[in-house]
């Protein structure tokens, strides 16, 4: 499955050199200068809101070079729609999330890694009508040939087939009723049934939260297991899966008076039903889960957690780290926890590194501040998160990314 922030390939391996050490000390800024010529390992297309809640967003496009600098690709940005809230790399395309007027962007990826739009360049999101910035979620099945939508404001699912050109076309029905405030969504595996998929169900303000399951058929349309609805933690906010051990991680923001964030883990039935096993992790107290990645998902696995500190004048991002054991279940790593900075908006993890978004608007209610970085992360001995570099990019109000990954050499 292609997730959100994940596209197929596989980076480079993580390899920690006197030169690129020296790197973590000072960072590196968008095209800074280097010594040698830096080539590209991967992209990043970085979704960014508008100047006002009325006013269109943008995708900024980089190349994420070798040597952990960022670079702006030839075409720096292209329009989006009002606040784009979720993005998809998938088989040469992308597709941006709009929740501030109810669209989907569609651009197909240019040789040179910038994006074109396609014709039309917006589709209309059927099942969003209440336009604003409710959180969304958009996950790919694993052919690229469907693509599924949360609508957390109108509690819906909206689902597109997509064509051998990359456009969207919705599916008959083209939504599908979830819970309350679905704000998550997660490819569900399954041994002697059709492939269908998670979805968490935040609930109203304080209230229990759901994940549901959803079957697939052959036509790409999902059909809700009624049977497999299954109670989470106090509003969950995102949904892991571990294929290799067959758990389901959820994540809730504030559980129990202290407001702690918890990570509920459920074993994943043949059928794809969820049982909790009542194993609890948890993060500090009054922390808002972003999302959660695992690393290589076998042996010697770990697991992140990114978080912001929920205050009124002080949203830092912090990354919360786990060891995967032999049966899913999670142990704190050393450190627990690893502070980020500015307000952590999203992360990708790819054989053995990590990067991170950040924005710098939000830090203090009282500044506008704009701009933001992508932090490169190695994963080390123990799971351990170690800075190589911070690249401040351009983007003025960053929200979300999707990556697309070269080959290795």
């Amino acid at each position: 499955m292609v997730s959100a922030s994940m596209n197929g390939g596989r980076l480079r391996q993580f390899f920690a050199s006197s030169a690129l050490l020296a790197l973590s000390a000072c960072g590196s800024g968008e095209g800074g200068p280097t010594t040698t010529q830096p080539v590209p390992s991967a992209y990043a297309y970085v979704a960014s809101a508008g100047a006002s809640p009325s006013s269109a967003g943008a995708i900024y496009e980089y190349g994420l070079m070798i040597d952990y600098s960022v670079s702006l690709l030839p075409q720096a940005s292209i329009t989006a729609g009002i606040y784009p809230a979720a993005v998809v790399v998938n088989q040469g395309h992308v597709y941006v999330v709009n929740v501030g007027d109810g669209t989907i962007s569609q651009y197909n990826i240019a040789s040179d890694e910038t994006l074109t739009p396609m014709n039309p360049a917006t589709v209309t999101n059927p099942g969003m009508h209440t336009f604003g910035v409710a959180p969304a979620a958009a996950t790919i099945d694993s052919t690229g040939s469907f693509l599924y939508v949360t609508n957390a404001a109108d509690n819906t699912l909206s689902q597109f087939s997509i064509g051998s050109d990359g456009r969207l076309t919705p599916l008959t029905p083209a939504t599908v009723a979830t819970g309350v405030d679905p704000v998550a969504i997660a490819a569900a595996p399954a041994v002697d049934s059709p492939p269908g998929y998670y979805v968490v169900n935040s609930g109203g303000p304080g209230s229990t939260g759901t994940v549901s399951l959803y079957a697939s058929g052959e036509n790409g349309t999902l059909t809700p297991v009624d049977s497999d609805t299954v109670a989470s933690g106090t509003n969950p906010s995102a949904i892991a899966v571990n294929y290799v051990f067959s758990i389901v991680y959820v994540l809730s923001n504030c559980d129990g008076a202290q407001c702690t964030g918890s990570i509920r883990q459920f074993a994943l039935g043949a059928s794809g039903a969820l049982t909790d096993t009542g194993a609890i992790a948890t993060t500090g107290s009054h922390y808002d889960a972003v999302n959660m990645v695992i690393d290589q998902n076998g042996a010697n696995s770990y697991a992140y957690v990114l978080s912001n500190e929920m205050e009124v004048d002080s949203n830092v991002g912090a990354l919360w780290q786990y060891g995967v054991g032999s049966t899913g279940e999670l142990t704190a790593a050393s450190p627990p926890m690893v502070n980020i900075g500015p307000v952590a908006v999203a992360q990708v993890v790819q054989v053995d590194e990590l990067y991170i978004l950040t924005t710098n608007s939000g830090i203090n209610a009282n500044t506008a501040s704009t701009g933001g970085s992508i932090n490169f992360y190695g994963l080390g001995a123990g799971g351990a998160a170690n800075l190589i570099a911070t690249a401040n990019i351009s983007a003025p109000h960053p929200v979300t990314m999707g990556m697309l990954f070269l080959p290795a050499p």
